[in-house]
């Protein structure tokens, strides 16, 4: 067992810790989601810093949704098994939502859940019309008898709503918005 791992179970043994841990979630409005209220790291996970039970007292980080499958199950997970969130809410620690599974199986719930452009995700500045607009526009111009728009074009196209060229070279390669640009292409194939 790791240190990390003995420290886990240190814990999750201690009743007046997991009181003040379990503290920290709250139901969800109109689901089953237990929201961890506490700090969260760079990719709005939960995370909790832990000095009490640690085998120095600097203390160790550990993931809310983690801390919380290894109270309420008794087990302590290997660091190669993930929690998959079924609910697609990082901040959840219901494990009623968790799926357990190894790094390919989150690829691909991440890639089936389409978080990862498109519409619905809430930073999108694009819709899906807009996207096959800037394909067109790229790879044919606006016009039979037009010459194709360049990225800076585009660009300047989309200003009021400040897609860079950066992301414009993305869709145009495919690297983003990869359903519409493949869907973009069949298009194209089934007018030949």
């Amino acid at each position: 067992m790791t240190p990390a791992e003995q420290h886990l179970e240190l814990l999750i043994e201690d009743d007046a810790w997991v009181s003040t841990f379990q503290s920290k979630l709250r139901k969800k409005r109109g689901g089953q989601c237990l929201e961890w209220q506490g700090s969260l790291d760079k990719a709005g996970y939960g995370r909790i810093h832990v000095k009490k039970h640690h085998e120095t007292g600097t203390g160790r980080n550990f993931f809310a949704h983690r801390v919380n499958y290894s109270i309420e199950t008794g087990e302590i997970l290997n660091p190669s098994e993930l929690i998959l969130h079924q609910c697609h809410n990082r901040l959840c620690c219901n494990v009623d939502c968790f799926e357990i599974g190894n790094h390919s199986a989150n690829m691909d719930d991440l890639s089936n859940s389409r978080r990862i452009a498109g519409e619905n995700n809430p930073r999108s500045k694009l819709c899906q019309a807009d996207v096959y607009q800037i394909l067109e526009l790229y790879f044919y111009g606006d016009t039979l008898d037009s010459d194709p728009y360049t990225v800076k074009e585009i660009e300047r196209e989309y200003t009021d709503i400040g897609i860079t060229s950066s992301a414009i070279r993305d869709i145009v390669s495919g690297r983003t918005w990869k359903d519409i640009y493949n869907d973009f292409w069949e298009d194209e194939e089934d007018e030949e």
